[in-house]
């Protein structure tokens, strides 16, 4: 079982660590002068009077800092998680983000699935567990699992469900080597979204590969054996291709449709960042069709 992470908030220790500091500063270079000329003033023991200036400037910094940061908190609470019929605050999975790029994967792998077991029915932490799975730590078969997890339990919108489709026959196709597992899901894909592109290209590489269990049972040859020799060739390796494109662009339209256009709230149901959805559109050349 994956380690969880720790309920330790550093940025509060941090901060209230910057206050002490601050305050005893501040008490010493004001507080202590201030306290010494105002002892001297009136006949009293100078050191004295420069110790209890420095303490009450610096318990006087202390708690109106503390004040301003708890009330800026508060702040920031109510804005973004505010009470009542307001539409609720976005789950953050910016942490587990953050531990990808530091190269902490294994961290972060841990973080996404605390997310997913709180947040069982968001589709994000477990899209990202997946392709941090297949791309980061090249574990092929656990990235299967949470694509498989994703579709199962949580609630896929239909560009999700595309996609989802489309990086499971991935897996079993290119990453795998397991052609033969990926017929169901490329059936599914028809089943699910008749007359759209992506069932289209998926039908043509359906047949392809019935022709394939065909001449299987006839002895001609193993299905894998023929399929996996046959992505060496052009025209298979672009039919292949063809179809996990047209899922693909399939994916982004339908996110866009129902985005009204907008391409931020279609980046958001794809679980995307504009700036990658835009770099998905540029690479599929819906651009230059648009």
């Amino acid at each position: 079982m994956p380690r969880r992470l720790r309920d330790v908030d550093a940025g509060h220790r941090v901060n209230q660590a910057r206050i002490v500091l601050w305050s005893i500063a501040l008490g010493l270079m004001m507080g202590a002068p201030i306290g010494g000329f105002v002892a001297d003033r009136q006949g009293v023991n100078a050191i004295a009077g420069a110790m209890v200036g420095a303490l009450v400037v610096g318990l006087a910094v202390y708690k109106g800092s503390s004040f301003l940061v708890e009330g800026a908190a508060t702040t920031a609470q109510m804005i973004n998680l505010p009470s009542g019929d307001s539409t609720p605050y976005k789950t953050d999975f910016s942490h587990a983000a953050s531990l990808v790029l530091r190269g902490r994967y294994e961290d972060a792998a841990a973080a996404y699935e605390v997310q997913c077991s709180e947040h069982p029915e968001d589709p994000e932490p477990y899209l990202r567990l997946a392709w941090l799975y297949r791309d980061n730590l090249q574990r092929f078969d656990e990235a299967l699992t949470w694509f498989q997890r994703a579709r199962a339990d949580a609630r896929l919108s239909s560009p999700q469900h595309l996609l989802v489709i489309q990086e499971i026959v991935d897996l079993y196709v290119h990453r795998l080597k397991q052609p033969r597992r990926a017929i169901p899901e490329l059936a599914q894909l028809c089943e699910k979204f008749p007359g759209s592109p992506g069932a289209e290209a998926a039908g043509k590489q359906l047949r392809q590969m019935r022709d394939m269990l065909d001449r299987e049972r006839e002895g001609l040859a193993p299905f894998t054996e023929q399929f996996l020799e046959s992505v060496g060739k052009k025209s298979a390796a672009e039919a292949a291709g063809d179809v996990e494109r047209a899922v693909e662009i399939e994916g982004i339209r339908s996110a866009l449709r129902s985005a009204g256009g907008d391409a931020a709230k279609a980046a958001k149901e794809l679980g995307l960042s504009p700036y990658d959805l835009a770099a998905r559109m540029d690479a599929l050349r819906m651009n230059d069709t648009a």
